[in-house]
C-alpha cells in the first residue's frame, strides 16, 4: 500500500473505514460518519513485532519505537519495510499478487480459500474478519476465491472448501479445515507469533 494516501482504521462502533496518514495516527481521531474516538494504533499495543527479513530469512524484533524510524534486520543490516505492518487486511488474493502478499510476506500469512457458491464459506467469512483484525501487524488474513484462482487451488492441492492454510517464510506449513472458531484460530496461529 502506498503510505502517502495513509491507512484504514475501522470505527469499533459504526464500522466505518477512515483513511488517517501516518502524521494523524500519531495523534487521536473521529470517526468521519458517528464521532466516535478512534483506536489509533493498527498494529498493537505497544508489544514488539516478530518481523520476517526477506533478504536472509531472519525473524526481528522490532519494537513500536522503531517502527517510524526505520528498523533494520539484526543479521545482515537490512532496512526493513515496516510499512507492511499497516496494509489493510483481510486481504483478496488473486493469482497475480500471491507471491507478492503471501509468499515474500515478512509476516506468517492465514489463507483463507473459499468459493461463492459455498454457504459454509459465507458462515466463517465473519469469523476470518474478525481473526483479520485482532492479528494485524502480527499475521497477515488473506481471502483466496478458489473459482477465480484456479493455478493456486492445483498447486496447493485445495480439494474442499473452506480450507485455511498457513504459510511462514514462503513455505506452506499447515493446512486446516476452514470452519473454525476463532478461539482455534488463534491457538492454532500461535505458534507463528
Amino acid at each position: 500500500m502506498n503510505t502517502n494516501q495513509g491507512h484504514l482504521v475501522q470505527c469499533s462502533k459504526c464500522g466505518a473505514k477512515n483513511r488517517m496518514s501516518r502524521e494523524k495516527m500519531k495523534g487521536t481521531g473521529k470517526c468521519g460518519k458517528c464521532g466516535t474516538p478512534l483506536e489509533m494504533d493498527p498494529v498493537g499495543a505497544g508489544e514488539p513485532f516478530l518481523f520476517r527479513c526477506m533478504a536472509c530469512g531472519t525473524r526481528n524484533r522490532i519494537p513500536v519505537g522503531k517502527i517510524e524510524s526505520g528498523a533494520k534486520c539484526g543479521k545482515c543490516g537490512v532496512m526493513l519495510e515496516t510499512e507492511e505492518l499497516f496494509v489493510p487486511q483481510p486481504l483478496m488474493l488473486s493469482e497475480s499478487d500471491f507471491d507478492r502478499h503471501v509468499l515474500k510476506s515478512p509476516l506468517p500469512v492465514l489463507v483463507f480459500a473459499w468459493a461463492p457458491w459455498c454457504p459454509s464459506c459465507r458462515g466463517a467469512m465473519p469469523v476470518i474478519d474478525d481473526f483479520a483484525k485482532d492479528a494485524k501487524g502480527k499475521i497477515r488474513v488473506g481471502k483466496l476465491n478458489v473459482d477465480s484462482s484456479p493455478t493456486l487451488s492445483s498447486k496447493y492441492n485445495i480439494l474442499s472448501v473452506p480450507q485455511l492454510l498457513v504459510f511462514d517464510n514462503g513455505r506452506l506449513t499447515e493446512t486446516m479445515p476452514g470452519g473454525l472458531q476463532k478461539h482455534e484460530i488463534m491457538m492454532k496461529m500461535a505458534r507463528y507469533l
